[in-house]
């Protein structure tokens, strides 16, 4: 039996702007985030997400682009940081 996600139906799981109540994690500082991790995060969590990249301006004075992944579920967050392997570099 297959599993369905309602979100991922209604395709309301992945949002393009990150709300303020969604908690966050900095996952580096590249212009395209790996489409790994987007597999990892919609086979194994459950719940709203979003990626967004924002503009920095890093030490040397030059400017950066940083990819951030936001989570509705402050526990996804944790799982997410704990057990996904494509973090470690």
């Amino acid at each position: 039996m297959i599993d369905l996600n309602p979100l991922e139906v209604l395709k309301t799981r992945e949002l393009k702007t990150l709300p303020p109540h969604f908690t966050k994690v900095k996952v580096g500082d590249f212009e395209r985030i790996d489409h790994r991790i987007i597999n990892w995060i919609k086979s194994k969590l459950f719940g709203r997400y979003c990626v967004v990249q924002y503009p920095s301006i890093d030490s040397e004075n030059k400017f950066r682009t940083s990819t951030f992944i936001g989570f509705e579920e402050q526990k996804e967050l944790t799982y997410f940081m704990l057990a996904c392997p494509y973090l470690r570099r």
